[in-house]
């Protein structure tokens, strides 16, 4: 006897066990990400939430698309609005960013919303000519809006996504076998120009922002070798930054690293690539559940007939591969939405409310009822988090003025719910140093290198060990500093200093660090560079003067 599996019940049950690896492998000890695993249980339970409600509602679903059509175009706007100079931008170096930071996640927002628009505006355009038009005008105040983001990988994205949907429209292919039948020939010569336009489209979208897509390629490498270190269990929710700043460490300590890759050798929070990120995160193990699940949700939609909402998935799966959507807030929320229309069947009939027994209905609402409370609770620990930020904000002005003193008892109160924020930790760490309790500081800033990967921990922490007498480790956090990213100055500006210390002066190595600021080209020329160098040139002055004396 064969036994059916319900598909959706799959996709739940993997969802469970994805759950329980992240829970897993979360460092509690450490509780490197407590917001973001809050915002994964909301996820979760948001999943569970829709799939009941459209078991009862099947209608539902098809309000949630529209919504997230509605959504897309209200992004548009704003960004258009950004365009002309009517709405402020969110970030000061870019125009149009939506209600975003920057132009690269409002892009690939921006990109998922085409699929859907061009899925309804093929299924209506026979049916409802003025409901088709609706959907493409959508689509076209997208597509306006949309060159201005200059991200590639939302383009590719879209691209992807909406060849899904026209491939998946039987009028289309039946219209494109009659024409293979009938011209064969020209449409050998069509594939051909095609394909050799695609190479050359890639070739120009690569040189498009060259050093972008290096700098990208090299993230994933180093991610890469950060994953060797622990690829079964994975460094947990929120270990991203420290475990690949020992990677790209290791990497350049051990002479591996070509002078290009020295220069594009930055200090990301994320991979930019979310497949790599959750592998080095979750392991082996909720990494192959992750692309499981996704499979999963591709091919259930298709069989449910969920074509606009396929091709929005595969679109945010894409654009996944080289940025980092997950990490806010918005696409998590559009891939539960997505995922769980896709994975629900279309069958009304069955799904009409009358059709349950009273039992059934009891169970799914004490269930629905259940979810929605720990929502809630969950909702109110977030807040938490939200009011402290609030706090924090108050305080940074008096910061920015010095007024360390001021202060200091304020960020001590704000610091155990808040040590998981790198900026704070470490604006909290520069206020102990500067009111003279540097081992207080240095434990704080042994916690930022616990959630940063920026090199600016190493030499502050370098800079308090200096002023605690305690050379050797001060020599040890700047020397860290220049591996993570050799070509940065001020590390060695900061060696040049702590070897010209009277007590602990060494010549040779000062020359030699101080050869460094002089003579190394800075990625960008600024007054900082040439301040350093300015007073590394009157350090050697006057240590050259002592010595003739």
């Amino acid at each position: 006897m064969r036994v059916k599996i319900n598909k959706p019940v799959i996709s739940d049950g993997i969802i469970l066990l994805f759950s329980i690896i992240v829970f897993t492998t979360f460092q509690y000890g450490k509780n490197l990400s407590p917001e973001f695993l809050l915002f994964f249980i909301q996820i979760v339970l948001l999943w569970f939430i829709l799939k009941i409600t459209y078991r009862f509602f099947p209608k539902f679903k098809a309000f949630i698309l529209i919504g997230l059509l509605v959504w897309g175009l209200v992004e548009a706007v704003w960004g258009l609005g950004q365009l002309y100079n009517y709405f402020p931008t969110k970030h000061a170096l870019f125009k149009t960013t939506g209600s975003f930071f920057n132009p690269g996640p409002y892009g690939g927002f921006i990109a998922l919303i085409f699929p859907l628009a061009l899925h309804y505006w093929l299924f209506y355009r026979y049916k409802n000519k003025l409901t088709g038009y609706l959907f493409l005008f959508a689509g076209a105040v997208c597509l306006m809006v949309f060159p201005a983001t200059l991200s590639r990988t939302a383009w590719i994205a879209a691209i992807v996504g909406c060849a899904v949907v026209l491939l998946s429209d039987k009028r289309i292919i039946v219209k494109l076998r009659l024409f293979w039948k009938r011209h064969r020939k020209q449409c050998i010569i069509g594939a051909a120009l095609l394909s050799l336009f695609l190479v050359v489209a890639v070739y120009g979208i690569y040189h498009l922002k060259k050093d972008s897509a290096d700098g990208r390629l090299f993230m994933w490498k180093i991610t890469a070798l950060a994953i060797r270190e622990s690829p079964v269990k994975g460094s947990g929710l929120g270990g991203f930054p420290a475990a690949y700043a020992k990677a790209q460490m290791e990497y350049f300590k051990n002479g591996n690293g070509s002078e290009t890759e020295k220069l594009m050798a930055g200090s990301p929070e994320y991979a930019f690539n979310e497949y790599l990120q959750i592998f080095l995160e979750q392991g082996l193990f909720g990494f192959i559940l992750f692309l499981l699940l996704s499979f999963l949700i591709i091919k259930s939609g298709i069989q449910n007939k969920q074509i606009g909402a396929v091709g929005s998935f595969v679109t945010l799966s894409v654009f996944a591969f080289a940025s980092y959507p997950y990490q806010l807030w918005q696409f998590p929320v559009v891939w539960v939405l997505l995922g769980t229309a896709c994975t629900v069947g279309t069958d009304s009939k069955n799904s009409r409310i009358y059709q349950h027994g009273w039992k059934k209905i009891v169970v799914f609402i004490l269930l629905l009822g259940a979810l929605c409370s720990v929502s809630v609770i969950t909702a109110y620990r977030q807040k938490i988090f939200y009011q402290e930020k609030k706090e924090w904000k108050k305080l940074r002005p008096f910061y920015a003025m010095k007024a360390y003193e001021n202060v200091a008892n304020d960020y001590e109160q704000l610091y155990p719910i808040l040590n998981y924020e790198p900026k704070f930790v470490f604006e909290y760490g520069i206020i102990l140093n500067a009111i003279g309790q540097r081992e207080d500081a240095d434990s704080i800033f042994n916690r930022g290198l616990e959630k940063s990967c920026d090199p600016m921990f190493y030499n502050v922490k370098g800079r308090n060990y200096q002023e605690m007498g305690e050379y050797s480790k001060a020599e040890e956090c700047y020397i860290n500093s220049i591996w993570l990213l050799p070509e940065r100055i001020y590390p060695y500006y900061l060696l040049t200093k702590l070897y010209a210390d009277s007590l602990n002066y060494q010549p040779g190595k000062m020359r030699q660090a101080a050869l460094a600021v002089l003579e190394k080209e800075p990625k960008v020329h600024s007054l900082a560079i040439r301040e350093m160098r300015d007073e590394v040139k009157k350090i050697l002055k006057e240590k050259e003067v002592m010595n003739e004396q």
